[in-house]
């Protein structure tokens, strides 16, 4: 008898080792799942196609929930203490984001309705039993092929130990082999088909073409597309590069004690030289995400080797580890985060300290994409001697907006959430800050809530008295929108530092 087999019978004889097995197996695959980032990762693509942030929670903790109670099922063989321990992930996984809705639900009076002690308890019967059929799914489906997987076990155990491959019994190890060969390829590309976009895996080459993008009439002057390129004399070719830089991170509360910073450098950059160069910043997603939702390192690369862009660098700052999932880009009322702080003062000083850039406002802008898109607005209109232009994508431009998670970091205050709203920030700022920023808005304009704001956030930046210009996509909030209209807006901005007297130089 095999030690596996020894160990699995007194499993039997003992069933409480059954449940501990299933315990220990079902805490593996959380701190997995915690530490390898999918929990992040899942949640921030959820987001970004479209969910609200504790929708995508809700769907990311029942998707683990099934995986573990997958992993516990080949571990015990029982569909039982498989489909509790899956339950349980997702309790705890769904568990926070639950109270707090609770708690929320409680307290609240007036137009946002009373507590409905009725529709709490289908809420949690709903719940309960949304956990128990994944778990019990995965669990099942996992009891159907492990009698394959203890007899591949079984079949190679006994050629290691008799040193020798009895070609009569490989049919079913080599069948199990290849079909977990192509699980293994085929399900991550699957899930960035359904994360980002169906050919994200296509595409290994330069951005896709911009192709026709409506511009709505714009003060401030138009796009400037046709302007001259100073930065043709310099043209560079070849790649750029991305570097990382851990930097404390602005929040307490958390064992994330720094935050990751990526440095896009472009193709000729030489840390020794001479030439500066102007400054992307973009809030709140690394850039491994948007190098797989759109390969913005060759969509940056092909677009300063053609000329089409000037070389710039590119910062990008994620809130990945953050208190609040959704950090806004805020200092939280209650002074546990300062992502506004950290955007707008330590990652410009140490990308200026640290990198040949033209450190002056009229060489930054800040550019973000859903809740990025909002980032990019409020950054600007609160620093508008840092950052001299915004290009919010499909953002929102009432805080609070982005779902019941973005109005977190101003605890649900009204007078909080109307000072972080840049359709109220933008009426604030004197008449000479309010000429000197310049917005590039990316939107589908017939879209619901992202095409809504932006057409009343045009509107309004043009009756405050602010240079504008709309790029009107024809392709709603994603990925697709992004690839598509990211050019033109890069673009755009160029020509604006061309009328601004900003451009690389030496």
């Amino acid at each position: 008898m095999s030690p596996s087999q020894s160990a699995f019978g007194r499993m039997r004889r003992f069933p409480i080792l059954i449940w501990v097995a299933a315990a220990a197996v079902a805490a593996a695959v959380v701190v997995a799942a915690f530490a390898s980032g999918a929990i992040d990762s899942a949640n921030t693509a959820l987001v970004l196609m479209g969910f609200d942030a504790d929708r995508a929670r809700l769907i990311t903790a029942l998707l683990i929930g099934g995986v573990a109670a997958v992993a516990v099922a080949l571990a015990v063989d029982r569909i039982a203490p498989a489909t509790l321990a899956g339950l349980c992930v997702f309790t705890v996984l769904f568990g926070d984001t639950f109270a707090r809705q609770t708690h929320a639900a409680l307290q609240a009076s007036g137009v946002n309705g009373s507590f409905d002690p009725k529709g709490w308890l289908l809420t949690v019967l709903a719940l309960a039993m949304s956990g128990a059929v994944a778990s019990w799914a995965g669990a099942t489906l996992a009891l159907g092929i492990r009698p394959a997987l203890v007899e591949v076990g079984r079949v190679l155990g006994d050629s290691v130990r008799s040193r020798r491959l009895d070609s009569g019994r490989l049919g079913r190890p080599l069948g199990v082999a290849v079909v977990a060969i192509l699980l293994v390829v085929s399900v991550p590309v699957f899930g960035d088909m359904t994360n980002y976009t169906t050919d994200s895996r296509m595409l290994d080459g330069g951005p896709v073409a911009v192709g026709v993008v409506r511009v709505a009439a714009a003060s401030g002057g138009g796009t400037g597309i046709q302007s001259p390129r100073p930065w043709l004399s310099y043209k560079p070719s070849g790649a750029g590069s991305v570097e990382t830089a851990d930097l404390p991170a602005p929040w307490k509360n958390t064992s994330s004690a720094t935050e990751t910073v990526d440095v896009y450098t472009p193709p000729g950059y030489d840390p020794a030289g001479h030439r500066r160069y102007p400054v992307l910043y973009e809030a709140e997603y690394p850039y491994d995400l948007w190098d797989t939702g759109m390969n913005i390192g060759v969509v940056l690369d092909t677009l300063i080797d053609e000329g089409t862009i000037p070389p710039m660098i590119v910062v990008f700052v994620s809130d990945v580890g953050a208190p609040f999932v959704d950090s806004e880009c805020a200092n939280s009322t209650n002074g546990v985060e300062w992502m506004d702080k950290f955007i707008s003062k330590t990652v410009v000083s140490y990308v200026d300290e640290n990198y040949l850039t033209i450190a002056q406002a009229d060489a930054r802008a800040s550019i973000g994409f859903s809740e990025g898109g909002y980032c990019a607005a409020i950054l600007a209109l609160r620093h508008p001697t840092v950052f001299a232009t915004s290009i919010p994508v499909s953002g929102y431009f009432w805080a609070g907006d982005g779902g019941p998670g973005s109005a977190l970091p101003f605890a649900g205050s009204a007078s909080a959430l109307a000072d972080a709203s840049p359709m109220i920030v933008a009426t604030h700022l004197p008449a000479a800050q309010r000429a000197k920023l310049y917005f590039i808005v990316v939107a589908d304009p017939g879209q619901p809530l992202y095409g809504d704001e932006a057409t009343a956030f045009e509107h309004l930046l043009k009756v405050e008295g602010y240079p504008v210009v709309a790029l009107n996509s024809d392709l709603p909030h994603g990925w697709d929108q992004l690839r598509r209209e990211l050019p033109a807006a890069l673009e755009t901005w160029a020509a604006h530092l061309v009328a601004a007297g900003v451009s690389g130089r030496a």
